[in-house]
């Protein structure tokens, strides 16, 4: 299929937006949210012309084999309509989401769909330079570094200059709070610190997931102490339920 546009896998491959480029620091890897693909699928393809659904009886519960806490998997069936073919073409792709302390099954099954949807998108075009590594995170530069070639479409956009992979440039702000939050963790940890990432490594058996609900309670001006108050509280909760089990 091919528009005065381009074709449809280079509309939906075009590049997205400077802040719509995230970093998970502790998966390691640059991606965008499933809102972001949402967005350009019914920028493309239009409004009821795609959809997706979790395929729920394949919906299972994986143990992680070194304790981390376990992993909601489901297969998720992706469809878009082709106008050319006159017919609907249909992909299916496993997602997951770990489920985090705090987070219930429920939510964690959501983002397993959603992770599943965004898989799917991407093999028709959506950030397939994203999944082919084009885009990446300069650890020195604290910024998220895209192919030159987008200069010339930001440029068309009349959107801000963002930092490409041979220069230096501003940083994504949002991204750039993320990885402070995660150095004063990890890096700087006062006392009361140190405390809340060993009650949540009793919690969850690892970190993940810590930066971002840190970031998070941080935009809700929760203090360091009131944070290790609500995970201790867990905590008393997580030993007294296991105390119960073995009486």
């Amino acid at each position: 299929m091919t528009t005065r546009a381009g074709t449809l896998f280079e509309q939906l491959n075009a590049p997205f937006p400077f802040a719509e480029y995230q970093y998970d620091s502790f998966g390691d890897h640059c991606y965008i949210s499933g809102q972001s693909v949402t967005e350009r699928l019914n920028q493309v393809l239009g409004v009821g012309y795609w959809k997706y659904e979790g395929l729920q009886h394949t919906e299972k519960i994986v143990q992680d084999p070194n304790g981390k806490n376990p992993r909601v998997k489901i297969y998720v069936q992706f469809s878009f309509f082709n106008a050319d073919l006159q017919e609907w073409i249909t992909f299916i792709d496993v997602g997951s989401e770990q489920i985090k302390t705090g987070m219930n099954e429920g939510d964690a099954t959501k983002s397993a769909i959603t992770d599943g949807m965004k898989k799917c998108a991407s093999r028709i075009g959506v950030a397939s330079d994203l999944y082919k590594g084009l885009i990446r995170w300069n650890k020195q530069q604290q910024t998220i570094l895209l192919p030159d070639h987008y200069q010339q479409y930001y440029q068309e956009k009349c959107w801000v200059n963002a930092p490409v992979a041979t220069s230096p440039s501003l940083s994504n702000n949002r991204t750039s709070r993320k990885s402070e939050l995660t150095d004063k963790l990890k890096n700087k940890s006062s006392a009361i610190q140190q405390k809340i990432k060993a009650a949540w490594q009793e919690l969850a058996g690892s970190l993940d997931g810590l930066d971002e609900w840190y970031a998070k309670k941080q935009q809700e001006q929760a203090t360091d102490q009131q944070l290790l108050s609500i995970l201790q509280k867990k905590l008393i909760e997580k030993r007294s339920a296991a105390s119960a089990q073995i009486k």
